[in-house]
């Protein structure tokens, strides 16, 4: 249960009701190697919050309790959002304690129970924030020594993460007797399944080590298992120390080759393979976000305005096309209504005409009182009532009106050259009956319908050409994104690369040229970088030595000579069955 040390289990693993310095406390809430953890309240300012206090058999060794007091106040100096919060460290009545945040939600041990793999988001999140934290610890002098799920706590949101239990943590001190210390303690210290190379074989662990540890627990996370795993601490141990884990994309074919690769890179054997520091990875990280979130996601101004010219220069070709071929199909249309509406009027002209022709004829042999113009008045009420018609007039062959749907228009002479009430049609057809004319029909149709339908096709016109240049625009405005964005991230990978930065790959999920693209530059950088380490190889074939400045004296140890202990594999092993695996 050490991985609830700080994690605000609710889980009692039984009471016990005392004080330590002004803390009461309540249920134990987790233990380890070193401490236990229990769940108390500070009656000063009623805060809730986790105690951890030295284990008994620790307590007697009185230079080992002052170096836990050490390192527990060197990183209660440490204020991050990815760390947890130390509010207090001391002693009392011989019992050195830290107080600390208590924190709700589960560990990563928790979320890795199922046995299922995260999601490459996720995996990417919880990584660089675990960097950004070991970034910020690393230059405050801090070096954690045992980052493994169980010391990663996620919050109740499901996304924040905050590091725990600095307790085993080593502080950079030039003075200090911690090479000492660490002798007795034992040298191995850490978790033998996320321990570093330089850890299971008893060396000095130094911010890379924290580095290697984060790049396991974040290869556990991407493949839903460890990457070690044995039947006992010392084969893990070997196989860290020599083998090295399973390539990823082997458990994971899927996963994007820029995150396999900054894995792969933490978890590379020597330390100086591995990223510099913790700002280095979280930059990798972050690159890694931006690749994902491709192809809009990122897409920087310069790219975005290109991709903008572009589609507005298509938009304004396509509208300028559309304009033209709109108008001639606008005006092709109305000439169209307009020559059907006049052929109606015609029609509707000569009806009249027809109808009214025999009564015109026997009118004109009459003399003019005799003649009888009631039967057409009545025929030119009755077609006066259609909705089209504004106006129907009838004049005799003298051109005076006989019958109008106008009675007022009855007696005058025909108005052969008005144009008609607004917005009307004017028609005129002459009266023929046998071939002879007896007068003439003038009949004014509603323009109003026609001057509708007009604007109608117009607008509708209008609408098409305006959906089809947003679509234009729109289409080529992702198509160009679609092409700058990846066309940008491989010039930026081109331009670290052409600086000497050759410690990333380039992730895709695509299926156009540009994955190809992408994969040749992979192995382009891959080659470079073999080359660059095979530089490091001696004429003769042997491996130039590797330095490493250690942090605590400033002695340079080569990183290829033997082990101090001649049994450094077994030694993992012997210090967890002693009780010294891990440190709460």
């Amino acid at each position: 249960m050490a991985a609830r040390r700080a994690a605000g289990s609710r889980i009692s693993l039984g009471a016990k009701p005392a004080r330590i310095g002004r803390y009461q406390l309540g249920d134990r809430i987790g233990q380890g190697a070193m401490a236990l953890v229990y769940k108390a309240h500070d009656p000063q300012i009623d805060r809730v919050l986790a105690v951890k206090v030295l284990r008994p058999e620790y307590r007697a060794d009185q230079e080992y309790a002052a170096r836990f007091l050490r390192e527990a106040r060197a990183a209660g100096a440490l204020a991050h959002p990815n760390i947890v919060t130390i509010y207090d460290v001391g002693e009392a009545d011989g019992a050195a304690y830290i107080a600390m945040e208590l924190l709700d939600g589960q560990t990563l041990d928790d979320v890795l129970a199922g046995g299922r793999p995260l999601a490459p988001e996720r995996v990417i999140d919880i990584g660089l924030q675990l960097a950004l934290a070991l970034s910020y610890a690393h230059r405050a002098g801090v070096v954690h020594r045992d980052i493994k799920p169980s010391n990663i706590s996620l919050g109740a949101d499901g996304r924040s993460v905050k590091i725990l239990d600095f307790g085993i943590a080593r502080v950079r001190e030039p003075e200090s007797d911690t090479a000492q210390l660490e002798t007795r303690v034992g040298q191995v210290i850490g978790t033998p399944r996320y321990m570093s190379p330089e850890q299971a074989l008893g060396r000095r662990a130094e911010a890379r080590s924290d580095l290697f540890s984060a790049g396991a627990v974040l290869y556990e996370l991407a493949c839903g298992a460890p990457a070690f795993r044995a039947d006992s601490t010392g084969l893990v141990a070997a196989q860290i120390a020599l083998s090295g884990p399973p390539p990823i994309l082997e458990r994971v074919p899927d996963l994007p080759r820029g995150l396999a690769y900054i894995i792969e890179k933490l978890m590379a054997r020597e330390p100086e393979q591995r990223f510099a520091d913790g700002a280095a990875l979280a930059e990798a990280l972050r690159r890694e976000q931006d690749a994902l979130g491709a192809p809009t996601a990122g897409v920087e101004p310069r790219a975005a305005s290109t991709a903008i010219r572009l589609a507005l220069g298509l938009a304004a070709t396509s509208a300028a096309v559309l304009v033209a071929g709109a108008a001639m199909v606008s005006q092709a249309q109305v000439g169209a209504m307009r020559r059907m509406a006049r052929a109606s009027g015609e029609t509707t002209a000569a009806f009249v005409a027809g109808n009214i022709a025999e009564r015109a004829a026997d009118n004109a042999t009459l003399p003019p009182a005799q003649r009888d113009w009631l039967p057409v008045q009545a025929f030119v009420t009755v077609a006066a009532r259609e909705g089209a018609v504004r106006r129907i007039e009838i004049a005799d062959a003298d051109g005076i009106v006989r019958a109008a749907s106008d009675g007022d228009e009855v007696g005058k002479p025909l108005a052969i050259h008005d144009a008609g009430p607004p917005g009307s049609i004017a028609f005129k057809r002459p009266i023929l009956y046998a071939g002879r004319p007896f007068g003439t029909v003038r009949l004014d149709l509603d323009g109003g319908p026609l001057a509708a339908a007009t604007t109608v096709s117009r607008l509708l016109m209008a609408g098409l050409a305006a959906a089809t240049l947003a679509i234009v625009f729109l289409a080529t405005l992702v198509a160009a994104r679609r092409i700058a964005t990846p066309a940008r991230r491989l010039q930026a990978a081109l331009e670290h690369a052409a600086g000497g930065r050759l410690d990333f790959r380039m992730s895709y999920q695509r299926g156009d040229p540009f994955a190809g693209l992408y994969e040749t530059f992979n192995r382009l950088v891959a080659g470079f970088e073999a080359r660059a380490a095979a530089s490091t190889v001696e004429p003769d074939g042997a491996e130039a030595p590797m330095r490493r400045a250690d942090a605590d004296d400033g002695a340079a140890t080569r990183l290829d000579a033997p082990a101090t202990d001649t049994n450094a594999c077994a030694e993992p092993a012997r210090r967890a069955a002693g009780g010294h695996r891990t440190a709460a």
